[in-house]
């Protein structure tokens, strides 16, 4: 609802400054960009409009807000405008109306509250987790995928048509160290316990495998020919090789489904190799002056795109990107681009699909694969697609960008977009999936020892529970609690993961949220009865009141905010600022015992508006209330 009076607040500014004379010194896109005010007492929202027509305008900042103020039209949920040094036009809403409709408009809107269509007609691709199937996921695995399913369901919020991929790198270095490791009896010698994932103990043998080569390096001949027959999909090893990745992948995709996360379809780098995508893109990029066989110097026999003279590769050394190795091997980022050509639909070639499962939501998993598939316009053909890679990705993801704006595609370009995150830290340990010092450090293990954590607080809570009651509480709990962690905060920031801290149930955490939550459905089942829309909003006047109910009018803006901006963060910070603002409320403003009915009336309607409100935000960060704590 802050939007809409921003926008109406915007509106009535550009109104005056036409009727002053001002609007040709200035933009409407400049005037609508309003901020809140730092103090309650200046006001709810501000325009500092005046400072920026000082100097084309000749006039002092305060004088040219004092015309303002004296013209504007104030907008329906304005009540009065003033002008404040050192040259801003302050806005101060009617907070009795913005309560009115605030809570009858939460109340209309429901499950919907907070969404809106400014995507609509346009399509979204979102990639993430894309982890190579020689392993388990790690915590940094998890960061990627959570922070991608968050991002999904934020830009369906805001009326995208989301598709969600995974592109799993069947024809890597890894997969082919795994591959012939089983051919060789590797895995012989690397027990799999009772209960152990299979792709816990893939994680196993691929390290067992990778001290051997690197104590008898004379055998990586024989993993270049195992991976020469996958690349070329012929004999033993291409046929086990798409085996053993997809029993991998299916084992990855029972982690990310204990932690809420789907997707659309499965990409395959063996699939996108058969349909000859980097071919076509190939035949492409050869018409292109910018992309050129080198005859001479350090590339010479490579396909090159020429890069040194642009802006934004200026401070590198070796500015240009090989494509093609003087040995006919396409490169990593040649792939990548291909990739993200057909993702644009800028490709005359596709894949095949097959249903692969359906998922815990009841959605159905496709899948890309070299039989028994079906053609489809379903999939790719998006309008922005969003990489979810980690930051030390972001020279070959510009590469791709660029690539694109040289092709000419300069609206793909644009919409190319690479959301980068740092790692994940564990008590201060580091480590890597290929060395094989993942072992607990992988997501299953963290989500195990998230889950004990919680089981204790819910133990102590509820002693007398049946057993099986707590263990799914804890698991809601536990869940909540890593997404949340994982997704407050910025994508800039390497994250430490606390076990402590993240399911502290006070502080800024999954678990405290949950329990703001579960405490207003309670307050709700407690009254017995539904609160009614219609009440007076003169009783819900003191201080904490009016802030819960200007923070649930943000909400809609929080989620834009979220997707445009790319940043969870911004969403999950909202979501613990309305549980906060709700304690706060509790805690000082009856509410089953209210001074009287009109009050008890009123603040239940409040109750229940801030529940929907948590309710919305949870969904879109992927976590569920618990039905007690």
């Amino acid at each position: 609802m802050i939007l809409k009076v921003k926008s109406e607040i915007a509106d009535a500014l550009w109104c005056a400054l036409e009727a002053l004379d001002f609007a040709s010194a200035t933009s409407k896109s400049e005037v609508s960009q309003l901020s809140e005010t730092p103090d309650p007492k200046l006001g709810d929202i501000a325009s500092s409009i005046p400072l920026k027509l000082a100097k084309p305008l000749s006039r002092k900042p305060m004088e040219i807000a004092e015309s303002i103020v004296a013209c504007i039209k104030m907008p329906p949920l304005v009540r009065r405008v003033e002008a404040a040094a050192p040259g801003y036009v302050n806005f101060f809403l009617d907070d009795e109306r913005l309560t009115a409709e605030l809570i009858k408009h939460v109340m209309e809107e429901g499950e919907s509250y907070g969404s809106s269509d400014l995507g609509r007609g346009r399509k979204v691709i979102v990639e993430h987790t894309a982890v190579n199937p020689t392993k388990p996921l790690h915590i940094g695995h998890l960061r990627n995928a959570v922070l991608g399913d968050v991002v999904a369901n934020l830009y369906r919020a805001c009326g995208w048509d989301v598709e969600v991929q995974n592109y799993i790198d069947d024809l890597g270095r890894q997969m082919g160290v795994l591959v012939w490791a089983f051919m060789n009896n590797v895995h012989l010698d690397v027990p799999r316990e009772k209960d152990m994932k299979l792709d816990f103990w893939y994680g196993l043998v691929y390290a067992k495998a990778a001290q051997i080569l690197k104590d008898k390096p004379e055998l990586e001949g024989d993993v270049d020919r195992v991976m020469r027959e996958m690349a070329a999909g012929e004999g033993e090893a291409s046929l086990f090789s798409r085996q053993l990745a997809e029993k991998c992948v299916e084992s990855n995709l029972e982690t990310t489904s204990r932690v809420g996360i789907t997707y659309d379809l499965l990409v395959w780098e063996s699939d996108v190799a058969r349909a000859r995508l980097w071919e076509n893109t190939m035949k492409i990029l050869e018409k292109s002056e910018h992309f050129v066989w080198e005859t001479e110097g350090e590339y010479k026999g490579c396909f090159v795109a020429k890069l040194s003279h642009l802006e934004e590769f200026k401070d590198k050394k070796n500015p240009d990107k090989v494509l093609v190795r003087s040995n006919m091997v396409p490169t990593y980022v040649a792939h990548d681009i291909a990739y993200q050509l057909w993702k644009f639909g800028l490709l005359e070639v596709d894949m095949s699909y097959r249903p692969w499962h359906k998922q815990f939501n009841g959605r159905v998993l496709w899948t890309t694969t070299p039989i028994l598939g079906v053609s489809s316009d379903s999939f790719a053909k998006a309008d922005r697609v969003i990489n979810v890679i980690g930051y030390e990705q972001e020279y070959l993801q510009k590469t791709i960008k660029v690539c694109l704006k040289l092709l000419g595609h300069l609206e793909q370009a644009k919409n190319s977009i690479h959301l980068s995150y740092k790692h994940v830290q564990l008590l201060g340990e580091r480590f890597s999936g290929r060395e094989g010092n993942w072992v607990g450090y992988h997501a299953d293990a963290v989500i195990n020892q998230t889950l004990l954590c919680a089981y204790e607080q819910v133990d102590k809570n509820f002693p007398g529970l049946p057993e099986i009651e707590k263990r799914q509480i804890a698991e809601i709990i536990a869940v909540g609690a890593v997404r949340y962690w994982l997704t407050k905060f910025s994508t800039e920031q390497t994250i430490i993961f606390d076990y402590g801290k993240v399911t502290n149930f006070d502080g800024e955490t999954g678990p405290y949220i949950q329990y703001a939550a579960v405490r207003a459905k309670s307050i709700l089942e407690k009254a017995g009865e539904t609160p009614k829309p219609d009440i007076n909003p003169a009783k819900l006047k003191s201080q904490r009141e009016v802030e819960l109910i200007k923070h649930i009018a943000k909400f809609p803006e929080a989620v834009k905010s979220s997707a445009e901006q790319l940043k969870p963060n911004i969403l999950a910070e909202y979501t613990y600022q309305l549980a906060n603002k709700f304690s706060k409320f509790y805690e000082e403003c009856p509410v089953l015992t209210a001074e009287d009915p009109e009050t008890r009336e009123a603040r239940l309607a409040l109750v229940q508006v801030t529940l929907q409100t948590l309710k919305n935000a949870l969904k879109l960060l992927g976590i569920e209330i618990p039905p007690k704590m």
